[in-house]
């Protein structure tokens, strides 16, 4: 195998997915060790990889008024109460995102690689789980301190008496998450239907054993999705209705009269309802109560990092539940547009192309659906292939007189 740019930024990726498919048994086992810094290495080369290529990268417009906002908004974080920690701990959250934008266009060169990569990580996922099912992993319920805040390296909690399973993962929701990326992305590079069938099943089982009900309606909606691919009008009506909904299911929950006792009621939607009763209300009269409905609270107020380096009067913005609002929250006006442009993104993934495109567009728009109960853009393996997608629908156009797109063109062509 050559080892080259693409090379190494494949098994820079792959060194991160790695890690987040097995983060809660490497924290366990390495803060037996003493090694839990070993953990961060993965985010590290991606920074560095990423610092590194923006020295050379041009870029487009947007881009750059995207990075001048977010700078922006640090600084009303700062002024609301938040320090350079929190900032910090965003910016970390973010680096996948920033990676798979900025170097997704070298990753595409060494799909095979990648494919590999993810079908392991796949694997271990299911393996994982039946551990988890069958047997007593050592690494669950373990805790661990992260600034002020103890976290779990893989929380042992039920759900009306039923065992949330996390696998080797930190937290049921990421792998969930996890496990519904990684089909869809291999699936599109799987020629026999019943072989994409059989894969399809099996993922749908896994993650309905975690027991993440956004996830597991997320899935089963996105393979309905898959049907109606064939006929654009139906395929952008479904964006659509994705991307809006998501954006509508917060406001509802200011004029929606429920009962208080629906959030406690141990059904299948007492989550949910918990959301429209409480947490999206409460986050919503936190921001319009303090006036920052335009602007939002700031870069870094916002998320795991005030949860992490807790922000004075703001203990009720750490979850957002719901990614749209999270944006909101975090960005204003400003991050209600950024939420937006996931429908543009689909559209365009829609488009005949490489079969990259066809494993991202389900990817994406299975993210936009558990963006509506989640914030998932706090999710690495999400984060990562949403980076991939605008890198990838952005790659043709910024490229300088069309070279890139011709050295790219007879690799996807010889891969496909």
């Amino acid at each position: 195998m050559e080892f080259d740019k693409p090379t190494l930024l494949t098994l820079v990726v792959a060194s991160l997915l790695l890690t987040e498919t097995f983060s809660g048994a490497l924290r366990y086992y390495f803060d037996m060790l003493g090694i839990s810094w070993l953990l961060y290495l993965p985010k590290v080369a991606c920074l560095a990889a990423l610092s590194l290529e923006l020295l050379r990268y041009r870029g487009w417009p947007l881009f750059w008024l995207v990075l001048l906002g977010l700078v922006t908004s640090s600084q009303l974080a700062l002024m609301h109460g938040a320090d350079l920690r929190n900032i910090g701990f965003s910016l970390f959250i973010y680096i996948p995102l920033l990676f798979g934008l900025i170097c997704g266009r070298h990753l595409e060169l060494r799909l095979p690689l990648l494919r590999r990569v993810i079908g392991f990580c796949l694997l271990a996922s299911f393996v994982g789980i039946a551990l988890d099912l069958l047997t007593s992993v050592p690494w669950k319920g373990y805790s661990y301190m992260v600034g002020e805040v103890e976290l779990s390296a893989n929380r042992s909690w039920t759900f009306d008496d039923i065992d949330r399973i996390g696998g080797f993962a930190r937290m049921s929701t990421a792998l969930s998450v996890m496990i519904a990326v990684y089909s869809l992305f291999l699936a599109a590079f799987i020629r026999s239907r019943p072989l994409r069938l059989a894969l399809y099943v099996a993922a749908l089982i896994a993650i309905v054993l975690t027991t993440n009900k956004s996830t597991a309606a997320a899935y089963v909606l996105t393979l309905l999705m898959l049907i109606v691919t064939a006929y654009r009008f139906a395929s952008a009506s479904a964006f659509l209705v994705a991307v809006l909904i998501g954006l509508l299911l917060p406001a509802t929950s200011l004029v929606l009269s429920l009962d208080a006792n629906a959030a406690n009621n141990g059904t299948l939607l007492a989550s949910f309802a918990d959301r429209l009763i409480n947490s999206w209300p409460n986050f919503i009269a936190v921001i319009t109560g303090e006036g920052w409905g335009w602007w939002g609270a700031g870069f870094g107020a916002v998320g795991s990092a005030g949860q992490v380096y807790p922000v004075p009067g703001l203990a009720l913005l750490n979850i957002a539940d719901n990614t749209a609002l999270y944006l909101w929250g975090m960005l204003g006006v400003f991050g209600v547009l950024l939420y937006l442009l996931a429908f543009p993104l689909l559209l365009r993934l829609h488009e005949r192309g490489p079969r990259l495109r066809n494993a991202l567009l389900p990817i994406v728009f299975c993210i936009c659906l558990v963006a509506w109960a989640t914030d998932v853009l706090e999710v690495t393996t999400a984060t990562l292939f949403l980076g991939l997608a605008i890198s990838h629908v952005l790659t043709p156009a910024r490229a300088p007189a069309g070279i890139l797109a011709a050295q790219r063109l007879p690799e996807l062509q010889r891969l496909n």
